[in-house]
């Protein structure tokens, strides 16, 4: 597994985040883009945001072009987002242990889910001015220094349109690391992440591949959705996220990335890879005709929790964590306590219950990864992360439903079965989707370990690369 989520550059620091659980929330830096032009109360502004709060990923322009054998101008026309992939595709290969044996490239995909960043809008941004001068969207621009401002804005050259295509991201990555299963782009909104990784369990399952990479990323470039989402009044006012509490009012907006490699347990034992969790059931489900696509549905949550453990072969309270979509809105979190009391019944056995968007904000169509990364450590750890202090806001809701929201690291209880755990994504639209995550119970064919010092080689393209390095 990679990952790139606030306040966490790879997997170890989102654990050490997770166990210490610290909001990653700050103001937007003016690197972004001036969030005090947006600022504003008035809801008669259709442009202006309530808030400057976000939670931000450092430095998305940094990348090793040269690293990956890229033309610096073709690297800056691409979107962020496929060259955060392309890192994490990288990270993800090395932390299975491949970067130097290899592995079976003519049998590996590339699923991500992808909406928008705002790149598309930065880089034609030129057009639309040049469109608004000319007074296509109302009155023509009168004032003379307008073409003067066109010009001052970059345009696009030949490598630009490539950059723009969302399907460019995994294609890109499998462009890079020369492989030749399927290659393609999703969006399902806030479920897109673990919709990517519902459907390499299914390509891998019909063996139309025998590893996949999949995941998701999500950059915020532009305001645009900042104050979209402040205007259906979904972002906490008070820059704060708090899942199922008391004092929630909305989700801090976030970013994020990561991927992970699948592929069938057989083969990973056979081959003796470190597994950090089987992928046991899947479950996706749409909410099929409701008024408006963006107000949560209980029946559709419910269908797509109940096929993920019809998949499983597993009752549903045989979980012993369940990471929520968990989005803080009064709207949203009580209609996902419920659709879990109802699941469980009323004499399901005990779990516990959390939500990463407490810490790392609500990062869209990678939200959906972050907590089932999180989840898969837990399950491989054998810790159940805490959520920060908060005061729940329907105790008597999480009590009926046997579902305890742990403030501190816990260790997992034992029970005599494997560690378990659920995980939701549910998307704006109505698409939803959860896992049922397995800890492996079988030992992977090592071979004995050898006692004498091993060798720990560092690689590089040239002596400047292993310098950055």
């Amino acid at each position: 597994m990679a990952c790139r989520l606030p306040g966490a550059r790879n997997v170890n620091e989102y654990w050490r985040l997770l166990t210490e659980p610290r909001a990653q929330f700050s103001t937007v830096p003016d690197s972004r883009w001036h969030a005090a032009a947006f600022l504003s109360d008035s809801f008669r502004d259709p442009a202006s945001a309530y808030t400057d709060t976000m939670a931000l990923l450092p430095d998305v322009g940094h990348f090793d072009a040269a690293h990956y054998g890229i033309p610096p101008r073709r690297a800056r026309s691409m979107d962020p987002q496929a060259r955060l992939l392309i890192d994490l595709a990288r990270e993800a290969i090395q932390d299975a242990g491949w970067e130097a044996e290899g592995f079976d490239r003519e049998e590996t995909s590339v699923i991500t889910a992808l909406t928008e960043s705002g790149y598309r809008e930065i880089s034609t941004l030129r057009i639309r001015m040049r469109q608004l001068a000319g007074g296509e969207f109302g009155a023509r621009a009168a004032d003379p220094r307008w073409p003067e401002s066109v010009r001052a804005v970059d345009g696009l050259h030949g490598t630009s349109v490539a950059g723009l295509l969302l399907n460019m991201g995994p294609n890109t990555v499998s462009s890079v690391f020369d492989l030749h299963g399927e290659s393609y782009a999703l969006d399902s909104a806030c479920s897109g992440g673990l919709m990517a990784v519902a459907n390499a369990v299914f390509a891998l399952r019909a063996g139309r591949c025998r590893i996949a990479l999949a995941g998701g990323a999500q950059l915020i470039l532009t305001p645009d959705l900042l104050v979209g989402l402040c205007r259906i009044g979904a972002i906490s006012r008070r820059g704060t996220c708090l899942p199922f509490g008391a004092e929630a009012d909305g989700f801090v907006l976030g970013e994020g990335a990561g991927v992970l490699v699948l592929r069938p347990l057989a083969d990973a034992l056979a081959a003796g890879d470190r597994v950090y969790a089987v992928i046991r059931g899947v479950g996706t489900a749409n909410d099929g005709t409701v008024q408006g696509g963006m107000h949560p549905q209980a029946a559709g949550q419910l269908r797509a929790l109940r096929r993920a453990y019809r998949d499983a072969g597993l009752p549903p309270d045989s979980v012993g964590y369940l990471e929520a979509h968990g989005t803080g809105t009064t709207v949203g979190d009580p209609v996902e306590i419920g659709v879990l009391r109802e699941l469980r019944g009323e004499r399901g056995a005990p779990a516990f219950l959390g939500a990463v968007k407490a810490v790392v904000g609500h990062a869209l169509n990678a939200a959906g990864i972050a907590g089932l990364i999180k989840t898969v450590l837990a399950v491989h750890r054998g810790v159940i992360p805490p959520q920060p202090e908060f005061e729940p806001a329907d105790r008597a809701g999480l009590d009926a439903a046997g579902l305890t929201i742990p403030t501190e690291p816990t260790r997992w209880p034992r029970s005599g079965q494997p560690r378990r755990a659920g995980v939701s994504a549910f998307g704006f639209g109505g698409t939803g989707v959860h896992l049922v995550v397995e800890e492996c119970a079988t030992a992977p064919a090592r071979p004995a370990p050898d006692e004498e010092p091993q060798l720990l080689v560092v690689s590089a393209r040239d002596r400047a690369g292993l310098a950055r390095g």
